[in-house]
């Protein structure tokens, strides 16, 4: 199904599900911090590879007690903004922007200069949320969310140009599903801090690799304030 579509359905799904609960007219303005667990095993073969390049293949060229090898990617950060809205004394609706971003990087000395390889990723997108609320603190949530982004890979230094490495620019698409448990705790008047721990399934289409997929824990601490 189009992507679009799809967002366009969840986006006018969630405002007439506002714009039909006239006893519930609170509204909070959200945003935070999360760090997502990922498993992204084709990425970071990609980044095996390219460190096996540069201990191996570039071996008499570099002195290796000055090789800085590219880390895995095993977790990423997300920042988030949105607005969240009751529509009954159990469930809101949220919707928020949501950007992921993270690089990882490579450096060497060598014979024939320095070099340095760099991978940076950002993705923006929306999410589509719903929580059941448990009790005062404590409930139950999940969604969808859609991004688009890039992968930005750079390479500097006569070794990478020999191996015919070039700086390449490639477009993501990915869909997210999540689902978890949320705390929120009052500290003040119309103010609250939140927690959560969600479980995150995310699919990626790179136009470079292919599909790419992963799936962790995303652990995020927010603040929200209500009008």
């Amino acid at each position: 199904m189009n992507k679009k579509f799809i967002v366009l359905m969840m986006a006018l799904m969630i405002v007439g599900l506002m714009a039909g609960s006239a006893a519930a007219s609170d509204w909070e303005a959200v945003g935070g911090l999360a760090i997502t667990n990922v498993t992204l095993d084709k990425w970071n073969s990609t980044i095996d590879d390219l460190n096996t390049l540069v201990a191996s293949d570039f071996q008499g060229l570099i002195a290796t007690s000055n090789i800085e090898e590219m880390d895995n990617i095993d977790r990423v950060p997300m920042i988030y903004v949105g607005a969240k809205r009751s529509l009954n004394d159990k469930w809101t609706a949220n919707i928020q922007y949501e950007r992921i971003f993270g690089s990882v990087e490579t450096k060497f000395d060598s014979a024939v200069g320095s070099g340095s390889a760099e991978i940076d990723v950002v993705l923006n997108g929306l999410s589509f949320l719903a929580d059941y609320e448990l009790n005062e603190k404590w409930s139950l949530g999940g969604g969808i969310s859609f991004y688009k982004g890039t992968k930005d890979k750079s390479f500097e230094g006569q070794a990478f140009a020999t191996s015919g490495l070039v700086d390449k620019e490639v477009d993501l698409d990915a869909v997210s599903y999540r689902m978890g448990v949320d705390y929120t705790r009052s500290f003040a008047e119309n103010w609250n801090f939140n927690a959560g721990l969600d479980y995150l399934y995310l699919e990626m289409d790179d136009e470079e690799e292919g599909n790419v997929y992963s799936n962790g824990f995303s652990y995020t601490a927010g603040l929200a304030y209500s009008f």
